[in-house]
């Protein structure tokens, strides 16, 4: 009886050992879940602490947003309802002609404008011409009407003929110079593949002189035959297109400006027949001194410039006196109230210069054709016999 009573209590405790395994067993699983509850919360009240932080920013940043947008978001819209938006693109050339008007010029451009050390070169003006610019004064007195501009430079002596040569002129046609000159600047950066085409469409479709207009919409050509219809049939269509090609009226007017020209300048898409693009005589002489400026256009360009404005069509002008042995590179303008021509004349043994004739007249006054002639011949005869 007291083995077996010992044997009781002896399996007794064995059984109290299991319990306390079990029990510490169960209160450290507890003890995990609570851990983990507590790491849930705290991330749970972290992102809630995060979410009220961009409540609140947003509580104040939307109100503000919306009270400074609330006329443009909406009262505008309400107030222009009954605008309608044009079905073309016609409005562009609208806004950019405002863009280009002569309130703008030297203050609203794209880049930086460096007029200190502008890009082309200006040419030395040594002496005044002194029998020449008599003659032409004599000849200009002659014609009570008409009020011209004469730049004359002469490439051998330096010698020169001023006569209201910085008075701004519209510059109908000859300015289309420019346009030429930055379409080889810009194939000779390669942004412009001068073999490469363009279609014509509604938006550059000009009246006035050239054929183009006349041509059925999405007519291709490459841009070096839109520079031969520009400038030897004075093509308007072909200057549009152009225009836009080297970045429209802006950019081209920046440019003109980067170039060293304080005065030149495009305001409206061609035909210009109200007169809003305007330059000078001295500032085209300018122009056409840097066909031979190395440092402005590679000799393939200027060989191509040459080439192309040796051969205009317009011959009745500056080019009617000259003899058939002289070569003429230049460019006709012909609006109601402006009558020009601008080019370099080249003789037969070398020697050249440059002319510019602008004149206001009177509504298609034809005179302004005669005193042209008449002032190519002056300074033909002069120059050529150097009788200055």
């Amino acid at each position: 009886m007291v083995y077996q009573h010992s044997i009781w209590q002896n399996k007794k405790p064995v059984r109290q050992v299991k319990d306390y395994v079990s029990d510490d067993l169960s209160y450290n699983e507890s003890l995990k879940k609570r851990q983990m509850k507590y790491l849930i919360r705290k991330k749970q009240a972290e992102k809630a602490k995060f979410f009220i932080v961009l409540v609140v920013i947003f509580g104040f940043l939307i109100p503000f947003i919306f009270m400074n947008n609330l006329n443009t978001l909406f009262l505008k819209k309400f107030r222009n309802s009954s605008i309608a938006i044009p079905d073309d693109i016609s409005y562009l050339s609208i806004t950019e002609t405002q863009l280009a008007d002569n309130t703008f010029l030297g203050t609203r451009y794209v880049d930086y404008i460096n007029s200190e050390d502008p890009e082309m070169d200006s040419p030395n003006l040594v002496a005044e011409m002194p029998n020449l610019t008599r003659q032409l004064k004599n000849l200009v007195a002659s014609y009570s009407s008409l009020k011209p501009g004469i730049f004359i430079w002469d490439y051998s002596t330096g010698q020169y003929v001023n006569i209201n040569a910085d008075k701004m002129f519209p510059a109908a046609s000859i300015i289309k110079i420019p346009i030429l000159f930055q379409l080889y600047k810009r194939a000779e950066k390669g942004l412009v593949d001068l073999d490469a085409s363009m279609s014509t469409s509604e938006p550059f479709i000009a009246e006035g002189s050239g054929t183009l207009q006349y041509s059925p919409l999405g007519t291709t050509l490459t841009y070096r035959n839109l520079a031969e219809l520009m400038m030897q049939n004075s093509d308007n269509t072909a200057s549009n297109m152009l225009l836009a090609t080297v970045g429209g009226m802006s950019e081209l007017n920046r440019t003109i400006k980067q170039w060293g020209f304080g005065v030149t300048h495009l305001s409206n898409w061609l035909p210009d027949l109200d007169g809003t693009n305007e330059t000078t005589p001295a500032e085209m002489g300018k122009l056409l001194y840097n066909i031979d400026n190395s440092d402005f256009l590679s000799i393939e360009s200027r060989a191509e410039i040459v080439e192309i404005m040796g051969h205009i069509r317009n011959r009745f002008l500056l080019q009617e006196p000259l003899p058939n042995n002289v070569q003429f590179l230049h460019k006709t303008g012909d609006i109601g109230s402006m009558l020009g021509d601008a080019g370099v004349v080249i003789l037969p043994d070398g020697r050249k210069y440059i002319i510019v004739v602008m004149v206001d007249r009177p509504w298609n006054d034809y005179s302004a054709k005669q005193l042209m002639i008449d002032a190519s011949d002056l300074t033909y005869k002069a120059i050529s016999r150097q009788q200055f």
